[in-house]
């Protein structure tokens, strides 16, 4: 039985099972690199694997952070990497979210080798947090055309010379939306530009 689509705890299967082998490490680089590519064009952009911040209430350990500058403001985003093989829930991204606030930054990011159950992609869509989903860029692949119906798409989605696509996934009310992020499409950089 499917339950529906904003329910707690429903999982939300965008694409095909991938297991991605990498060391928690190298899966952290390589989402940097993915999020370089949607992030050009920024101005004095800075973009840091594994950073601490210093803030009153203690440090915090980052698995990356950006930040660039629009009309002499800066920008400040932080990002997590989840290496798991169980669905992210909607803790986990309260756990960034929690980092956010006490970091003081603008946006999170939350990239996962796994899904995110529908909890997370709420909570995460309501308090600015991008959520995407490493999978394999170039084999046939499944994303949903309308609330839960799974179906398969004839298109590919493909990055130059990349193993792995990321797929942004926003709740905006009425539904899951995902977001293959390529070389076209620049969502990402639109997320992080917006208030």
């Amino acid at each position: 039985m499917i339950k529906d689509e904003l329910s707690e705890g429903v999982m939300f299967i965008p694409t095909l099972e991938v297991n991605i082998e990498m060391s928690p490490i190298e899966f952290e680089k390589y989402a940097i690199e993915i999020l370089k590519a949607q992030i050009k064009g920024l101005e004095n952009i800075k973009v840091i694997h594994n950073k601490i911040i210093e803030v009153e209430d203690g440090n915090y350990q980052i698995d990356g952070y950006i930040e660039f500058e629009i009309m002499g403001v800066k920008y400040k985003t932080i990002i997590e990497c989840k290496h798991y093989k169980t669905s992210i829930t909607r803790e986990k991204v309260q756990v960034l979210y929690e980092k956010i606030r006490a970091c003081g930054v603008n946006k999170g990011i939350l990239i996962s080798t796994s899904n995110f159950q529908s909890g997370a992609i709420k909570f995460a869509s309501i308090h600015g947090i991008a959520l995407i989903q490493l999978t394999e860029s170039g084999p046939e692949y499944q994303t949903r055309s309308r609330l839960n119906v799974i179906m398969n798409s004839p298109r590919t989605p493909y990055v130059e010379g990349a193993k792995y696509i990321g797929v942004m996934q926003t709740n905006f009310g009425s539904g899951i939306t995902c977001s293959y992020l390529t070389d076209t499409n620049l969502s990402l950089g639109e997320f992080l530009r917006m208030n």
